[in-house]
């Protein structure tokens, strides 16, 4: 008996101080990393770095040596992107509502990768208007979007608000000072068909699924609390409402993405692996038709 546990402990001390840790190729050799949201209203615009491994402990680069291709569904070529710095690839080329399209991206020492996506049909608002609200004792001004969902497919939307507007305050010398801001601003999200809208979140883009409205008029209300500018007087000059319905594949980058960001320095969290559509490689490819509403 006293052998056997001789022959257990060695065993232990020999396995427990090997130093050659076998890693699987897929996880040390780096890959390209291809990022695009494309809209039907901005020409190509593609994003080319590299990711790193494990065990890696350099820079995230730019790949500024790529071919970027930008490809229709029947594998007709439509342009080759050219490299503006910085790992931009862009086009001059606007993709088409309803269209299907895919990048093909080759550079040298990494495997070719491409990805696919589709612009989705134009869904159109029927309203949009402001109104003030108070919660508690908040002020709120409230930008209300109105508009038809398409029945009986999957659709998905993201929202956010850009305000131009005059803050003023009582100047040094008498008299008012001011200064003019154009920002995108934070919304405070309580409508349960936002993705992580529980307790009145804020956040600078609001996404949803039709899950719970489908082939519905729909009203989302996008609430911008005046606390955010500082408390002081204040005139707007202009409120642009971005609506926009978005392809699965883009919806799903922004939902991991939204989460992963949520999860960022909390111990306790699971860990959160950020949506690709991007085959042989890391990043997404995906497409959305955007409106933008101006209230002045």
């Amino acid at each position: 008996m006293a052998r056997l546990g001789a022959v257990v402990v060695f065993l232990f001390f020999t396995l427990g101080c090997r130093k050659e840790i076998p890693f699987n190729a897929e996880v040390t050799t780096p890959k390209l990393v291809v990022n695009s949201l494309f809209a039907s209203d901005s020409t190509w615009a593609v994003h080319v770095s590299r990711s790193l491994s494990v065990i890696d402990q350099g820079n995230l680069d730019n790949i500024e040596n790529a071919t970027v291709v930008i490809s229709n569904s029947s594998g007709a070529v439509l342009e080759t992107l050219t490299h503006n710095g910085g790992g931009n690839y862009v086009g001059t080329q606007l993709p088409q509502v309803g269209q299907t399209y895919r990048v093909d991206v080759a550079a040298p020492n990494f495997t070719a990768v491409y990805g696919e996506d589709v612009v989705p049909d134009v869904v159109n608002a029927q309203s949009v208007d402001t109104m003030t609200t108070v919660n508690g004792e908040e002020e709120l001004l409230v930008a209300q979007i109105t508009f038809k969902d398409p029945a009986g497919i999957n659709n998905y939307y993201r929202f956010s608000v850009e305000m131009g507007y005059w803050e003023y305050w009582p100047g040094s010398f008498g008299g008012m000072d001011s200064t003019y801001y154009e920002e995108q601003v934070w919304l405070q999200l309580s409508d349960p068909s936002f993705e992580g809208a529980g307790n009145n979140s804020w956040r600078v883009t609001g996404i949803m699924s039709d899950l719970l409205f489908d082939g519905q008029t729909k009203t989302v209300d996008l609430p911008i609390s005046k606390w955010l500018f500082g408390g002081g007087d204040m005139r707007i000059e202009f409120i642009d409402v971005y609506f926009s319905n978005v392809s699965e594949s883009t919806h799903f980058y922004n939902r991991s993405f939204q989460l992963y960001q949520e999860t960022q320095g909390n111990p306790f969290a699971q860990p959160v692996q950020v949506y690709s559509n991007i085959t042989n490689g890391f990043g997404v490819f995906g497409g959305a038709h955007t409106e933008v509403l101006r209230i002045n």
